[in-house]
């Protein structure tokens, strides 16, 4: 067994562009902990906006702190009592932040993402940790990887299951017209698991690439470019001009992509948003009531009908009813992590999907 070394290097985010790979102390896993080798995390759109200085989740000069919730390695470490995992196991990560309590009713009810207390263990709040090149999580969230299945693709399960969750919150019949706005890693993984469910999907961005690249991945039947192509009107050669069954804002541009959403249902019909507003988006309330839309809003992912919805996910890219390969398009070593979140930030210059950190 290759010996666990004292330190580590890891990356260091001090608020907006400001990420130093610094040394720390390798992590120890505890009882029911795994160590794991980190050999992929992704950059989630997440990450993007707090590089941006936007969004919720912001580090500062003064609470600097660790980031990486999407990754996958292999098992370097057991901790006491764990059991079903060995050394060298390969494994996707599950992100600490969707710890929950398992008791209240929203746990009890599967819906363990909306848990009060997301995310803490004790008063100890946890998250993933995987821009380095050791990370330590409950053995319970360490989900053994099929050979053929590769880190990278184990590392992006997190995105598949934002997108299992938000077919799940919506009553859409087999055949149904979907439209997935944004081209970016959660519009087309969204794509693929509406598409695995039966759904006809139109996808939308704002480049020949990102669309090119959906068609070839299998996340949409028909692309439209935005300002070139008349997405309403694809929907309506689809659909008779009823409009789309589902609408799925996984952009989220504040002044645009809502009030598209609702242009674009049908009556009666729900618009979901996937992405993450990182101010208050546009919407007239009149149009949407006329319609009579509902809107929902998916956050992140627990489990349906007992089941865990990323365990589905890995379901999904395990079975080859979705492929996660073709979108890693851009990897750097961890040294290269500002590199790495540049390519991601400037995703129509880079030409970048999803941009993988190596440790």
């Amino acid at each position: 067994m290759t010996e666990i070394p004292g330190t580590m290097s890891a990356a260091v985010f001090h608020g907006g562009r400001d990420i130093r790979v610094e040394t720390v102390p390798v992590p120890r896993p505890g009882p029911g902990e795994v160590l794991v080798r980190v050999r992929a995390a992704g950059i989630c759109g997440s990450d993007v906006l707090a590089f941006r200085g936007l969004g919720p989740w912001q580090h500062s000069a003064e609470a600097p702190g660790r980031d990486g919730h999407e990754l996958a390695g292999e098992v370097a470490a057991l901790g006491d009592g764990v059991t079903g995992l060995a050394v060298g196991q390969r494994v996707a990560v599950e992100p600490k932040h969707l710890i929950s309590c398992g008791t209240c009713p929203r746990c009890v009810a599967g819906r363990t993402h909306l848990c009060a207390r997301r995310g803490y263990v004790g008063d100890r709040h946890v998250t993933s940790q995987g821009f380095a090149e050791y990370d330590v999580c409950p053995a319970e969230r360490a989900h053994p990887l099929p050979d053929h299945v590769s880190a990278e693709a184990g590392a992006i399960l997190d995105c598949y299951a934002c997108g299992v969750h938000t077919l799940h919150l919506v009553d859409v019949p087999t055949g149904g017209v979907a439209v997935v706005l944004g081209a970016g890693t959660m519009g087309l993984t969204m794509g693929q698991v509406a598409r695995a469910g039966g759904l006809r999907v139109v996808l939308t961005g704002t480049t020949r690439e990102s669309l090119d690249l959906a068609l070839k991945a299998g996340a949409a039947d028909e692309v439209a470019l935005v300002g070139a192509d008349d997405p309403a009107a694809i929907v309506d050669r689809l659909t008779g001009g009823r409009g789309a069954d589902l609408v799925v804002d996984a952009v989220a541009i504040p002044q645009v992509t809502l009030q598209q959403s609702v242009e674009l249902i049908a009556p009666g019909g729900t618009v979901c948003v996937l992405g993450v507003h990182p101010t208050p988006p546009r919407l007239d309330p009149h149009l949407a009531y006329v319609k009579e839309v509902a809107v929902r809003w998916s956050n992140s992912y627990g489990s349906h009908q007992g089941r865990s919805e990323y365990a589905m996910a890995l379901e999904l890219v395990a079975g080859g009813r979705v492929a996660a390969d073709p979108l890693i398009t851009h990897r750097h070593p961890l040294d290269r992590i500002l590199d790495a979140f540049a390519a991601a930030d400037e995703k129509d210059a880079s030409l970048a999907m999803k941009v993988m950190v190596q440790p």
